[in-house]
């Protein structure tokens, strides 16, 4: 069992997240900027998952409590949100799931980021912190919807080998999930870029689209 906090956990993503891994077993801690906004999404968490091993406070609450963190925190709040955490995440493994998306004219495209990708922006601003992009293409809506597998790879890359094996190994604790050894920090940037494919052709199918690499 892992003590795994959100940073930003009170959206759709984070919500789902924490729910997948409170049926797992993990202990899960949801932050926010408001220490009531991470204690209401806990709540729905926990009474959904049936687990009281889901508490939530301030972001800051979250990231000192926890062995691992996730980001779930909107890409566009990130380079607000990290820096004041840096002290506390030293050492810790951080997965970055954000996606840099804009939409222009109603379809989704990817902005520039100096750093190469969310990922990679989440290093920079955590130096001493084992960041690994992961979760980028899981989608939402079907993380919540219950209990029932996702039949998705999970694309993990990073520089540490030893922290990729921990979220490889966390991934696949969600039912239906596949992890796959995507490489280096900076291979993010594709996976990211998946997601931002996957967001078109699900509006177009009208579908919930996911990932799954053929061949392994």
């Amino acid at each position: 069992m892992t003590r795994i906090g959100f940073i930003g956990g009170t959206g759709p993503e984070g919500r789902g997240l924490a729910y997948r891994f409170a049926l797992a077993g993990h202990e899960v801690v949801i932050g926010s900027r408001t220490p009531e906004r991470g204690r209401e999404a806990a709540k729905e968490v926990a009474d959904r998952a049936g687990s009281a091993s889901v508490t939530g406070g301030e972001n800051a609450v979250a990231a000192r409590q926890a062995e691992l963190m996730v980001l779930t925190v909107p890409f566009a709040a990130q380079a607000d949100t990290l820096p004041p955490l840096r002290e506390v995440c030293q050492g810790k493994i951080v997965v970055s799931t954000a996606v840099p998306m804009q939409f222009e004219g109603g379809r989704p495209s990817m902005p520039v980021v100096p750093e190469g990708s969310a990922a990679e922006q989440a290093q920079a601003l955590l130096p001493g912190a084992l960041v690994v992009g992961a979760f980028q293409n899981l989608g939402a809506a079907k993380l919540w919807k219950g209990d029932e597998p996702l039949d998705q790879d999970v694309v993990v890359c990073g520089g540490d080998e030893e922290a990729k094996r921990q979220v490889s190994a966390l991934a696949e604790q969600i039912r239906g999930v596949r992890a796959v050894d995507g490489g280096p920090l900076s291979s993010a940037r594709y996976v990211e870029g998946i997601t931002v494919l996957l967001v078109g052709i699900n509006k177009r199918y009208k579908a919930l689209a996911g990932v799954r690499i053929a061949g392994l």
